[in-house]
């Protein structure tokens, strides 16, 4: 009776995490990654993995934090965080947000005294985001989002509008996946004279999130293309 119990319990669990997965890594694998950068042919390894996370009411909240390898004699590589929020079967990708501009000033700055005193002369509002989840329908909007970063005289507003594109199954180095296909555009205004664009494609899988990300800069005239291209277990 009890070995029919805990065989019921084990089904019923798998069958639950099979029906939440979420667009995310959900587990402690480690992620790699190749981006390539066509404007100066460089291609870089990046390490993805979950940092940490936190529960608060009915929101997961997850920090990723992606690292550039090394490579060619360099001791050092460059580290970046993203958050990532799992509420009511949603999965949402904060791209730009207040946590995430103050933890990549953390990393950059490396001086708790200097980083306060930078943390002085800025504001924020807004966040830009995207949300990922199982009832999506090809041709579905993005949700249009905002940020705006000021510091002093100087301000920057950032917008991002774009579509879901449905399913879709790419390979890759480290195998077949069905994934969500999302393109978007990002406009950064300056000064309310000069703008930046991009155009972006991505993929997002179950349980593994980002597959593979396509970046287009018309500006410059320059593609990045990130490919997943090897999943390890921790060791």
């Amino acid at each position: 009776m009890k070995k029919t119990l805990f065989v019921f319990l084990l089904a019923t669990l798998a069958h639950s995490v099979t029906v939440n997965a979420q667009y995310y890594n959900t587990s402690a694998k480690r992620l790699y990654y190749e981006s390539h950068n066509s404007s100066n042919d460089t291609t870089h390894r990046i390490l993805s993995f979950i940092e940490r996370t936190a529960a608060s009411n009915d929101t997961l909240y997850i920090t990723q934090s992606d690292s550039v390898l090394p490579r060619n004699g360099q001791t050092k590589g460059n580290m970046s965080r993203q958050k990532i929020a799992y509420t009511h079967g949603n999965t949402i990708i904060y791209i730009m947000d207040e946590t995430s501009l103050y933890d990549e000033m953390r990393i950059i700055v490396e001086d708790k005294k200097k980083e306060e005193e930078i943390k002085k002369k800025f504001s924020s509002k807004g966040t830009i985001s995207i949300s990922l989840n199982d009832r999506l329908k090809k041709g579905e909007k993005i949700k249009t989002s905002k940020f705006t970063i000021k510091a002093g005289p100087a301000k920057m507003t950032t917008t991002l509008s774009g579509e879901y594109q449905g399913l879709e199954r790419i390979e890759t180095p480290a195998g077949e996946f069905d994934c969500m296909k999302i393109t978007y555009t990002i406009k950064a205004t300056f000064f309310l004279f000069f703008s930046e664009t991009s155009n972006i494609t991505e993929w997002y899988a179950k349980d593994i999130g980002l597959v593979k990300s396509e970046e287009y800069t018309p500006k410059e005239k320059s593609r990045t293309i990130k490919t997943l291209v090897d999943i390890k277990e921790p060791s």
